[in-house]
C-alpha cells in the first residue's frame, strides 16, 4: 500500500515540526496531491487516521486538495490535460504520457508529487 508509505512519512514531518514549535496538538493538516501521483484519496486518510493514533496528530483534521495534471507537447503546443487510464500498475511504475492531439511524448508541468501545504497548530 503505496498510500501507508507516504503517511507514515508525512506523519513522522508533521510530528517533528509540532515538536519544534512545542504545539500542544495539531489541529490541521493540508495536502496537495498531484492527480498524477496515483495516490487514493481514502487509503490515504486511512493510514492517517491509523498512523496519527496516540500523536500529537490524534483527532486532527486532514484536507486533501487533488492538483489536477497538465502536460505541454514541444511538438504541437499542446497545454492541458493528458489522455490516460488510472491502472493500479501505475503504483509501481510512471507511465509513459502521449500528447492527446499529436501522440508525441510530453512533458509533465503539474500534477505529481505531494506536498504538505499547511499544518494548523494550537501553541
Amino acid at each position: 500500500m503505496h498510500e501507508f508509505s507516504i503517511m507514515s512519512q508525512l506523519v513522522e514531518r508533521v510530528v517533528e515540526e509540532a515538536r519544534k514549535r512545542n504545539a500542544k496538538r495539531v489541529i490541521e493538516v493540508e495536502l496537495y496531491v498531484g492527480q498524477l501521483s496515483f495516490l487514493n484519496s481514502e487509503q490515504m486518510r486511512f493510514a492517517y487516521s491509523v498512523l496519527s493514533k496516540g500523536t500529537i496528530l490524534e483527532n486532527s483534521h486532514l484536507i486533501i486538495n487533488i492538483i489536477d495534471a497538465r502536460v505541454k507537447c514541444e511538438v504541437c503546443g499542446f497545454d492541458g490535460k493528458p489522455d490516460y487510464i488510472d491502472d493500479a500498475s501505475y503504483h509501481v511504475s510512471a507511465p509513459l504520457f502521449l500528447c492527446p492531439v499529436c501522440g508525441s511524448p510530453v512533458e509533465v508541468l503539474e500534477g505529481r508529487g505531494c506536498i504538505i501545504r499547511r499544518v494548523k497548530l494550537e501553541i
